[in-house]
């Protein structure tokens, strides 16, 4: 197996002004994660695992003149039928910078580990915590299938990425087939960071005298290709390698799929292999007046970090990837583009949620605050803040007081959700703090052992 953590990143650059003492970041810690497969053997696959994180989230502390940090990196691979972790590992990434205001503490940092698996089922779960601050941290998990390859022509996964370039450096972490092979974690391109989108995929089973037809599509919205392109080649060889670039920069921004497929020379598609990704590209507006541009109207004259703090407060309808995607954008501008898209969805219902207009989810904010402010946190942030937030007022509450034999207790009644659902919040803590334990609504914490908590 091929273990590569570990790695010193230095920045170093002249430093200026006053040092202080700790660098403490007020955004949430982020791990970006991505993973391809390639074939080993008979009887095996190897896995390639890329992890990608960002300096200026993590927590430093001043010796000697420079900041350091270090991360704990945990990666655990699961045999899904037995349960038996087939690989555990534990590893630490130290950071060291010697100036806080070094571009690259923005920068995205890569790093990758590999593992040859026998083929099965498994999950794999990762888990970064800043060691300086424990609380900061970000995991991930995620299934894993890794079936046998066929005797006929096939691809392996697609790995998109930064940068490949030919290379000699055998010993380097991102070598491989001759090529210097830097992942992108985050799969977001666009002008504002990687323009150029690469991509790595091995192909195996090949005839060497014949000639294939290599086509490469980015399919936008409603399965329409927004991008694509064609050529002939002639590999000369049973198993080959296939690395190209596609320009990005001019793509409108959001989800897109990168598609590889190879077909003979009578069009006749032999094999097929998908990649989802992102782009991010600000300076691209659309032609006419859209949803979208005028929910942009409503952000104008925000600040960034007031459109990163309603970002936050609108977390409750926001996928992980959003989330993820949100904290790599710094502008005011940036923000603003992405915050009326997210709206726009938001509006038109997603998540199983139906739709919320803005001005309605931000008033439920407020009444949130106002209502349920516990334990030095902010009333949205509870549990009977969120609720309201996502299912608004209940059509009726239960009180239930204190008493010798139970905890007060709250019972909040939707009558028109699902035919009737309740939601049942116990104040365990004793100051003030109402916690979920049950409800009936499909999607939330079911216990029907919740009086279990009232003693």
């Amino acid at each position: 197996m091929k273990r590569v953590f570990g790695i010193v990143l230095v920045m170093m650059v002249s430093c200026s002004g006053g040092w202080a003492q700790k660098i403490v970041p007020s955004a949430a810690f982020v791990l970006n994660l991505d993973y391809a497969k390639f074939r080993n053997n008979d009887s095996t696959g190897y896995l390639e695992i890329y992890y990608g994180f960002y300096p200026g989230l993590m927590t430093f502390d001043l010796h000697d003149g420079r900041y350091v940090g270090v991360l704990a990196v945990s990666t655990r691979i699961r045999d899904a039928q037995s349960g038996a972790y087939y690989v555990h590992e534990r590893s630490n990434v130290p950071v060291i910078i010697a100036d806080t205001s070094a571009p690259s503490l923005h920068s995205t940092y890569v790093s990758q580990v590999g593992y040859a698996l026998p083929f099965g089922e498994y999950t794999l779960q990762v888990l970064i915590v800043d060691t300086l601050a424990p609380s900061r941290r970000d995991s991930i998990e995620l299934p894993l299938s890794f079936k046998g390859y066929p005797d006929s022509v096939t691809f392996s996964d697609i790995e998109l990425c930064s940068n490949i370039k030919s290379s000699t450096e055998k010993r380097d972490l991102f070598y491989k087939n001759s090529l210097e092979v830097m992942p992108n974690p985050t799969l977001v391109f666009g002008a504002t960071s990687y323009p150029m989108m690469f991509h790595y995929v091995e192909l195996y089973n090949l005839n060497p005298e014949l000639s294939y037809s290599v086509k490469t599509e980015i399919v936008g919205a409603g399965g329409k290709p927004v991008k694509e392109s064609s050529k002939s080649r002639t590999y000369g060889t049973k198993n080959a390698v296939e690395a190209a670039a596609t320009n990005v920069a001019s793509i409108p921004s959001g989800k897109y799929l990168f598609r590889l497929t190879l077909s003979d020379e009578s069009g006749t598609l032999l094999t097929q292999s998908n990649k989802t990704f992102y782009v991010y590209n600000p300076h691209i507006t659309a032609t006419r007046m859209s949803a979208a541009s005028v929910k942009a109207s409503e952000l104008a004259g925000l600040t960034a970090d007031e459109l990163a703090k309603e970002f936050r407060e609108g977390q409750y309808v926001a996928t992980d990837q959003e989330i993820k995607m949100f904290s790599q954008i710094t502008t005011a501008e940036g923000r603003r583009e992405f915050l009326a898209k997210f709206w726009t969805e938001v509006e038109d219902g997603r998540l199983g949620h139906p739709g919320i207009p803005r001005t309605v989810y931000l008033q439920r904010i407020l009444e949130a605050n106002k209502r349920f402010h516990a334990m030095g946190r902010e009333g949205w942030r509870t549990d009977r803040g969120r609720v309201l937030i996502l299912y608004a007022e209940p059509d009726e509450i239960e009180r239930f007081p204190s008493s010798e034999n139970s905890k007060p207790y709250e019972i909040w009644h939707y009558y028109a959700i699902e035919n009737g659902v309740e939601f049942v919040f116990v104040e365990r803590s004793g100051f003030g703090d109402y916690i979920l334990v049950h409800s009936t609504k499909r999607g939330e914490l079911q216990d029907d052992q919740w009086q279990r908590f009232l003693q």
